[in-house]
């Protein structure tokens, strides 16, 4: 056997050892459908919680079209930003991000199609986001076409 082909049986070996052993904590996170997120995206309340829309795309896609009343920290950004003081993330950003202990306020997270919101929510989970965080898997894509067609 050549060794491009060992590498690559020690990739996939690797990949499925980290799925079973490493699963994503995403997978346990609450997807809102779309006419969740237009309600959200409204201002109205879901599931008793104020919630703040955070889109992870990078800032070119955002400003191309992004949920109304979304807001932008870029995926590469989020764990940085996730460390900084509350004070410190408002002045970067320009929102005021819920805490994780919040009862009354949540977050959700989105990108274009779900694959970084995924991570998103992994590292909002990895910061003790557990009860207030949710997740637009389908994201951009969907919300865009759709709300195309509604209006």
């Amino acid at each position: 056997m050549n060794i491009a082909l060992y590498i690559a049986i020690a990739y996939i070996i690797i990949r499925v050892l980290k799925a079973v052993f490493l699963p994503s904590m995403s997978s346990s996170v609450p997807e809102l459908v779309f006419d969740e997120i237009k309600n959200v995206s409204d201002g109205n309340p879901f599931n008793g919680r104020e919630m703040t829309i955070i889109d992870v795309r990078n800032p070119g896609e955002f400003e191309g079209g992004h949920i109304p009343n979304a807001h932008n920290v870029p995926l590469p950004e989020l764990n940085s930003a996730l460390e900084l003081s509350p004070e410190d993330f408002t002045a970067k950003y320009n929102f005021v991000l819920p805490s994780p202990e919040a009862q009354d306020k949540g977050v959700v997270v989105h990108c274009q199609v779900g694959g970084r919101a995924a991570k998103a929510a992994d590292i909002f989970a990895a910061k003790d986001y557990k009860e207030n965080l949710y997740i637009y898997r389908p994201g951009w894509s969907e919300y865009s076409n759709k709300k195309t067609t509604k209006d």
